[in-house]
């Protein structure tokens, strides 16, 4: 068994071009909107994307300025009421996971020191349960019915990480999707979610 580390990059451009009253006030909205632009189309992979939309939508600048350990600008042009820029931002993972958690956003961010183990023979399953106990239930019960052992590896909050063979992944999905689940396909191996 082999030690598979998953690191997360969370790093996004935009390009704004802002008027305003002032040049100062087209700046500071250009800088607001693209942040949630950025947040919203980094996060989506790892969030509900419906629940991540809202929270954004209804967080205050200053909360979403918390979740960003860096920016830069690039192509800055600045005149009385225009503001233009290419801005990029980098999220702070675990920064953005808290966030996410405080605004009851179902999502399966990995922490940042997060380990996983990793078998040749098997497929990752990450399952971010809205419902803990009834969607746990839901999801053995179809395993049952189809005969696979869940390996679980690890539980945190409400997101639970299991392993089954190689061999029956693609039949796990396809009966997930059939029973309300969603079902996306990741480099190494499957997250879902209702």
């Amino acid at each position: 068994m082999a030690l598979g580390a998953m690191a997360v990059e969370l790093t996004g451009t935009v390009s704004v071009n802002m008027t305003s009253d002032t040049a100062a006030d087209a700046k500071n909205k250009a800088f607001n909107s693209a942040r949630r632009d950025v947040i919203i189309r980094e996060l989506r992979n790892y969030a509900n994307p419906e629940q991540l939309t809202a929270a954004v939508k209804d967080s205050s600048n200053d909360d979403l300025i918390n979740i960003i350990s860096s920016s830069s600008v690039e192509s800055e042009k600045i005149s009385d009421t225009t503001y233009s820029a290419n801005i990029s931002f980098v999220i702070d993972s675990d920064a953005a996971r808290a966030w996410m958690e405080q605004n009851s956003v179902q999502n399966w961010l990995p922490t940042s020191n997060a380990v996983v183990p990793v078998v040749d023979n098997s497929t990752l399953f990450s399952a971010a349960l809205l419902q803990p106990m009834a969607d746990w239930a839901a999801l053995n019960a179809v395993a049952r019915e189809l005969q696979i052992d869940l390996a679980t590896q690890k539980v945190v909050g409400n997101n639970v990480t299991f392993m089954i063979d190689n061999k029956d992944a693609g039949k796990l999905s396809n009966a997930l999707r059939a029973n309300g689940w969603r079902v996306q396909s990741l480099q190494n191996g499957f997250k879902i979610w209702k």
